[in-house]
């Protein structure tokens, strides 16, 4: 089968990781792979050396015209790029690849998977007839939690399958005895995602502030490599109001993230909504000790739903998160239970197995 996957980029986040990761089994597996960009990113998801990259993005002369009609534009790109490769299938994630790819195959037969990453309330909710059009174009939807199935139609519910995210192939096989228990620890409490509002590291700063008398030996390191300026600028003034200069880290982007986070005494996820997050899901199958707050829409829930391999707490509530960290960070065997217990999160995301299901829906969606 010839399969054509649409993003906005291959840039490092969680839709990117997957395309990354499912581009290069589908191709392992004998299927031609094409990933059809709007732009490059510095710093991007490896794509295997089967995997076809193709540019659909606006020349320098298209960014001179008007947002309509740069609009038009990557509509054509796009389904010219689809009239050129011939594909079996095109597969899009994200709300706008989701909504150019179902208006670029219009009055064509090629069918289409599209793909709901993050919260659908954020993403959906204000394009109203774009996400009715794309229900009625797509043959099917890969969603990540039943929380985010239920805000589209029944019928396009019943032509979806839910998926989880795979794990990168670097963070399979470790196995307890590779964990270090507790006392073993660095004292370092972790967060990985991109500075943004979304992420609200803010809140985890305030949390934290709450309990660091209690622990003068813990620092927070943050590792974002996108950032959205004036939460940065916030995170920063909050930072030097507080005199926390000494004990928060904003720390440089790492193609070696495994390595640097791997001993941390906690990983703390504060975000205020989600998709399914990769960070958390990689910081639990390295065994750290994980909190997280319960953010739409339930991708966190469900990678925490094994007893004790993980703490939840609400969005937003400086108090609660304050009180989850210090309760593990003053409790070993706490810890430890939440360590092993958070390894067996990669039975779910085994990179074969997410690949085996993408594989099976697709057999489905084009029959159905």
């Amino acid at each position: 089968m010839k399969i054509l996957f649409h993003l906005n980029s291959m840039g490092r986040g969680g839709a990117e990781h997957v395309v990354s990761t499912l581009s290069r089994k589908l191709s392992k597996n004998g299927h031609d792979v094409i990933v059809a960009t709007q732009w490059y990113s510095e710093n991007e998801y490896p794509l295997g050396d089967k995997v076809k990259r193709v540019n659909v993005g606006l020349t320098e002369e298209d960014e001179k015209a008007g947002r309509v009609s740069k609009a038009f534009r990557r509509l054509f790109r796009l389904r010219d790029c689809v009239k050129v490769e011939k594909p079996d299938l095109v597969i899009s994630f994200c709300a706008k690849a989701n909504f150019r790819s179902a208006f670029s195959l219009f009055g064509m037969n090629t069918p289409l998977i599209v793909s709901v990453r993050n919260n659908p309330v954020e993403d959906y909710a204000g394009h109203r007839i774009a996400t009715r059009y794309m229900e009625k174009k797509a043959c099917g939807c890969v969603f990540q939690t039943p929380d985010a199935m239920s805000f589209f139609s029944k019928d396009f519910q019943k032509r979806s399958r839910i998926i989880f995210n795979p794990l990168d192939e670097e963070y399979l096989n470790i196995s307890a005895d590779m964990v270090p228990e507790a006392s073993a620890r660095s004292k370092r409490i972790v967060n990985v995602g991109r500075i943004s509002k979304q992420k609200n590291q803010l809140l985890l700063l305030k949390s934290f502030k709450k309990i660091a008398d209690k622990y003068p030996d813990y620092k927070v390191e943050i590792y974002g490599d996108f950032q959205e300026q004036d939460i940065l600028d916030e995170i920063t003034s909050y930072i030097e109001k507080n005199s926390l200069n000494d004990r928060v880290v904003i720390m440089p982007p790492t193609n070696k993230l495994k390595e640097k986070i791997s001993d941390a005494a906690l990983f703390v996820l504060s975000s205020d909504f989600e998709g399914m997050p990769n960070s958390l899901i990689e910081a639990m199958a390295l065994g750290i000790p994980s909190i997280s707050t319960d953010c739409p829409c339930g991708g966190s829930r469900l990678l925490m739903e094994q007893e004790d391999s993980g703490i939840l707490v609400p969005v937003g509530d400086a108090d609660a998160l304050a009180d989850a960290m210090d309760r593990v960070l003053s409790d070993e065997q706490l810890s430890d239970k939440l360590s092993r217990n958070a390894l067996k999160i990669t039975d779910k995301v085994q990179p074969d197995k997410i690949c085996r299901e993408w594989e099976e829906f697709i057999d489905y969606a084009k029959r159905n």
